[in-house]
């Protein structure tokens, strides 16, 4: 199954729309958030008391597995752009169950993005690179993500409405976009483990505790981001981030290369555009992305 499309690919769009059904059940209670509970702490508690955002946390928790599964199979040039399905499956489900008004934009921007999708599957196939990265370049990436993350959280705690939802998104996607590349190392060496002894020796491993401060992290810069008000903001924003950082982290830390004929370039890039293009329209649509009450 390692490297298998028919195999990593369906497993990456269910991740995706465990994560639009978590982002639209938590940002409806979030959303309802005071002032008064701007620190992460006492946000978390209080929503800690509510069914439907306890009900997305476990749909979170299902689609991070799913993903760690992905991911130990496929390359993450691949699987991390198929996350952004995610923005398509959130819209529908908005709209289906939660009362949102979703405009022309948000459907042409949903179209471009599942067409961009398929047509990046098709004409990427890249290579499934190294897990085992340089020190130095690890070096240079956590220093990069920290220090990006650090500037996005502390401008966004000095701004109001659509804008903190997008800089807390931000945040929240440089964050997991390092946690994905984390993931594929600590899944790579559990793989290269014997049996209980090799899945123990990750516990002295700096990935795994890594991957766990990224994960926390992020989940907790995402609710402020939705607390902010704005879903298809806070969802936009850490999306791409996320895939961008996903994907450059993967051809620069382990040489994930896609194919380089003619004809892949040529429907990749398209697609690509296509897909971010979608994405863009999506952050800029003007549709209400308030829960109704």
């Amino acid at each position: 199954m390692q490297n298998d499309p028919s195999v990593y690919v369906p497993l990456t769009l269910l991740a995706a729309f465990g994560f639009a059904a978590a982002a639209v059940l938590q940002q409806a209670e979030a959303a309802r958030s005071e002032e008064s509970e701007s620190a992460s702490g006492a946000l978390i508690w209080r929503l800690l008391k509510q069914p439907k955002w306890v009900l997305g946390l476990v749909a979170y928790i299902a689609a991070y597995g799913l993903q760690v599964w992905a991911v130990s199979l496929g390359p993450v040039v691949v699987i991390q752009p198929l996350i952004a399905a995610q923005l398509v499956f959130s819209l529908l489900l908005g709209t289906m169950f939660m009362g949102r008004r979703a405009g022309a934009r948000e459907w042409l921007g949903a179209v471009g993005v599942t067409v961009g999708l398929g047509g990046f599957i098709v004409g990427t196939n890249p290579s499934a690179g190294n897990p085992d990265a340089s020190t130095w370049g690890w070096i240079l990436a956590t220093t990069a993500t920290a220090l990006g993350t650090a500037v996005f959280w502390i401008v966004g705690s000095r701004t109001q409405g659509a804008v903190k939802s997008s800089l807390y998104g931000v945040a929240s996607g440089l964050l997991w976009g390092f946690m994905i590349v984390l993931m594929k190392v600590v899944t790579h060496r559990m793989g290269e483990g014997a049996g209980v002894e090799g899945m123990l020796s990750m516990f002295v491993e700096p990935y795994f505790y890594g991957l766990l401060v990224t994960a926390i992290g992020g989940f907790l810069l995402l609710q402020k981001a939705f607390a902010a008000g704005s879903l298809t903001h806070a969802l936009v924003s850490y999306t791409v981030v996320e895939i961008v950082l996903a994907v450059v982290l993967g051809i620069l830390l382990f040489g994930e290369q896609p194919k380089t004929g003619a004809l892949s370039l040529v429907v990749t890039g398209f697609s690509s555009i296509l897909m971010f293009a979608g994405i863009v329209s999506l952050a800029g649509a003007s549709a209400d992305s308030k829960p109704a009450s």
